[in-house]
């Protein structure tokens, strides 16, 4: 399947990657939003990785992830971790998360 035009995928209303897919956050991620500190699990010491020391997503009785509001739009968008800032509107990933939540593709 080829890659859609970002421009054709409004993220206003939808939230699907924020609860479809695994989130973690790099300790420069939580240097930059300190409530990553607070609202994420922190990963073992012998488990983190360059990218993951703290999961955002998922985790026990939370059903998106904890910066997602109720407006589906992200409630710490400037400072978000770097992979929410690679994730690309329209891209198969984002495709797979509508799907996954229900949410149709866009019109061409």
């Amino acid at each position: 399947m080829a890659e859609s035009h970002s421009m054709d995928y409004d993220c206003t209303n939808c939230g699907a990657c924020c609860r479809s897919f695994p989130i973690f956050a790099s300790k420069t991620d939580a240097e930059r939003e300190h409530r990553i500190h607070t609202e994420s699990r922190h990963i073992e010491a012998h488990l983190r990785t360059e990218n993951e020391a703290y999961q955002l997503f998922p985790l026990p009785f939370l059903e998106k992830c904890p910066f997602l509001g109720d407006n589906q739009l992200c409630r710490i968008y400037s400072k978000r971790p770097d992979v929410c800032r690679r994730f690309s509107p329209g891209s198969s990933q984002c495709i797979e998360a509508r799907r996954r939540q229900g949410i149709s593709q866009p019109e061409n």
